[in-house]
């Protein structure tokens, strides 16, 4: 029997070079700790790209906490940390993967 896999979350950043240096620290170090404590999050991962382009990789620990953890006051906290780096970023893309309901099974009759 195949496990579900848990919802994920995906963020890119790339900030530009007049920034990097003060990026990369403020995302490894702050906006990943700041992620971890949104509840819900039960993994938080970073890398980064050989383009200069952040990765965080976010574990939600089950599809029904995704709205809960999305709407805290954490993840409030969270985004508005992004403000003071809005104009220098030349990239910044967040996707979640998470089922949203159950589709039924139809079935065509001819």
């Amino acid at each position: 029997m195949k496990m579900p896999m848990n919802p994920l979350m995906l963020l890119r950043a790339r900030p530009a070079p007049a920034i990097r240096t003060e990026f990369e620290p403020w995302f490894r170090t702050v906006h990943m700790k700041d992620v971890s404590r949104i509840p819900g999050i039960i993994e938080a991962r970073s890398a980064r790209t050989a383009a200069g382009t952040h990765l965080g990789f976010f574990t939600f620990a089950s599809a029904e906490v995704v709205q809960s953890a999305m709407a805290s006051v954490e993840a409030a906290a969270a985004r508005s940390a992004w403000e003071r780096w809005g104009n220098n970023l030349e990239e910044l893309h967040v996707e979640i993967f998470a089922p949203l309901f159950s589709l039924p099974m139809y079935r065509t009759v001819n």
